[in-house]
């Protein structure tokens, strides 16, 4: 009997401790008011945010924590406010939520005691319908150029960006870039795209902040290889005399841009002097001598891709070579005769014997004047008959024959033997024929 007393008072002595502690854990803290205010902020007949307000007392010191648990169909966001309550101190409090989006907004309430890490209190709040008071994060990419974007065109891509939602909760999170071909650094300049190579591209946006709610954009740019220069040479005075107004002008095309290209020219005159120009995009030719010039220009870009292009210009003799207005000249006694008008009476080409064996054989500016635009049909013809061309003039062999023997066999035709030992005769109508000695017979000489 007395050992079972013993037990029971043992027990109880075990158990005061914990009931003790039992007391000791419960909460000072009480939830006296709560209450949820709708709002009508942007005064359109909607309410679009919620007011909750709440009153808390302590009958200790307390550490207060009030949560406030918004749920949606699409998110749950909790709002906190955190407050020091002094033994017997009453504190009244609120937290207001901004709709994020249209639809039902439901409220819970829960009070917290810090120090012991318990909730004291759990209230429903209600469910609210709400419209939207935020709005939410968008992004924009605009591209800035030209419909048809080569290389080196002012290029640009303007970045817009706003999140009322983050700004309200203070959950504004990161922009990211992806599809440059470079990183950009700054989350809001204008990116420049007028250095990047010739690609297609496919830049993208994207955000998230620290409640979820997300954007992305994407703008597509075309960059294509810069073309080469595109241009014409014309040429005003083709043919016509020497102090004649004559100009050769290099005409962009009309998709090109004339201060986008420099221009470099090379002319070889006549007498093959080679002469350049640069940073002109025409020369002036007024005063260039007879003859053929061959003219070439070469245009460069600013990314510095290059076409040539190449005209032949041909200058008649003037009129009066003493002219002062053209100038110094010399020289001119190789230039082809000027008709003189109504009174000008043709001379036979090679009544000049000598000049005129000269003229073939060294191949005169007046022979390549008028020789040369039958040169094709030279080359392409066959000889007939005893009749053979220049080419097989100068070719043939030539034994020494004694200037009696040819004087017999002239017929009493003048007679010239050339530089190469070839002897001619010429007759009264300015025709010529060869020795051709091997033969033995006299050669027409076909042009």
């Amino acid at each position: 009997m007395m050992r079972n007393s013993a037990l029971v008072l043992v027990s109880i002595l075990l158990l005061l401790p914990l009931s003790a502690l039992s007391v000791s854990a419960e909460s000072t803290i009480g939830l006296e008011e709560r209450r949820v205010d709708s709002m009508d902020m942007n005064n359109d007949g909607f309410p679009d945010m919620l007011s909750t307000i709440f009153a808390v007392n302590a009958t200790e010191d307390s550490q207060v924590g009030v949560q406030v648990i918004v749920e949606t169909d699409r998110l749950v966001i909790p709002f906190w406010q955190n407050m020091t309550l002094s033994a017997g101190e009453m504190k009244f409090g609120s937290i207001d939520i901004h709709a994020w989006e249209d639809g039902d907004y439901h409220l819970r309430m829960l009070i917290w005691d810090h120090g012991l890490e318990i909730i004291t209190h759990e209230v429903d709040l209600g469910t609210f319908d709400l419209s939207t008071a935020l709005s939410p994060p968008t992004l924009n990419l605009e591209l800035q150029a030209a419909e048809e974007i080569f290389t080196g065109d002012n290029c640009q891509i303007l970045r817009s960006f706003s999140d009322d939602v983050g700004e309200q909760y203070n959950a504004i999170g990161v922009v990211s870039l992806t599809g440059v071909p470079w990183q950009v650094l700054n989350e809001t300049a204008p990116i420049d795209c007028s250095a990047w190579p010739a690609g297609a591209y496919s830049v993208s946006m994207q955000y998230t902040n620290g409640l979820g709610f997300g954007a992305s954009t994407t703008v597509d740019v075309m960059i294509a290889n810069h073309p080469a220069p595109d241009f014409n040479v014309l040429v005003n005075g083709q043919n016509e005399r020497m102090g004649t107004g004559c100009s050769v002008v290099a005409v962009s095309a009309e998709n090109q841009t004339d201060s986008d290209l420099v221009f470099s020219w090379s002319i070889t005159n006549p007498k093959l002097v080679e002469t350049t120009e640069s940073g002109v995009k025409d020369l002036d030719c007024g005063l260039w001598e007879p003859g053929v010039h061959k003219v070439r220009v070469t245009a460069t870009n600013p990314q510095m891709q290059t076409t040539t292009l190449g005209v032949n210009v041909v200058r008649l003799p003037p009129f009066d070579p003493a002219d002062p207005s053209l100038g110094n000249i010399s020289d001119d006694s190789s230039w082809p005769s000027s008709s003189s008008g109504e009174d000008y009476e043709a001379t036979p080409l090679f009544l000049n014997l000598q000049a005129s064996a000269a003229a073939i054989g060294g191949g005169g500016i007046l022979f390549g004047l008028v020789f040369g635009v039958f040169v094709g049909l030279m080359l392409t013809r066959g000889s007939s008959g005893s009749s053979r061309r220049l080419e097989d003039v100068l070719e043939a062999a030539a034994p020494p024959v004694n200037e009696e023997e040819i004087g017999n066999l002239a017929d009493g035709l003048p007679t010239y033997t050339d530089p190469q030992g070839i002897t001619w005769r010429q007759h009264e109508d300015g025709s010529m024929d060869w020795w051709d000695a091997a033969e033995g017979i006299w050669v027409k000489f076909e042009s």
